[in-house]
């Protein structure tokens, strides 16, 4: 996993002080690429369930029509994420269930993303810069 490394040089003059800056910028390596790409893709499946579950949760609130297609839909696809919750508080016209599972969702993917970035991440630097200064 090679990284790809670039230098620049930028020199300042002025005020009697002429200043060097050295930067050196390195590419991010395929092991950070992955790490990223996997967490990014692991927060579209949590912002996916999430949206779903808060949808679930607005048409119980507003008591949308059971026998049309989208909610049950929506109840079909959740119904599974939302049943261990169910019956925890016993509130008519809220499905607390619903923001139940939608906490426990957000917790489980960002502890999953936080261990993975833990075990997977390059702990190497990203860009390093020196200046000097010298005066006229």
């Amino acid at each position: 996993m090679a990284q790809e490394e670039r230098e620049r040089i930028h020199v300042v003059r002025g005020a009697g002080i002429e200043q060097k800056r050295r930067v050196v910028e390195s590419a991010p390596s395929t092991r950070q690429v992955l790490v990223s790409r996997f967490t990014k893709f692991m927060w579209l499946i949590a912002t996916i369930i999430v949206v779903m579950l808060a949808t679930r949760f607005v048409l119980v609130l507003i008591n949308a029509n059971p026998a049309t297609e989208f909610v049950q839909l929506i109840m079909r696809v959740t119904q599974g994420l939302v049943q261990p919750f169910s019956g925890i508080v016993n509130t008519p016209g809220v499905d607390v269930a619903a923001v139940i599972a939608i906490l426990v969702v957000v917790v489980i993917f960002w502890v999953v993303t936080y261990l993975f970035r833990l075990l997977f991440s390059d702990t190497r630097r990203v860009k390093h810069v020196t200046t000097v200064d010298y005066r006229s």
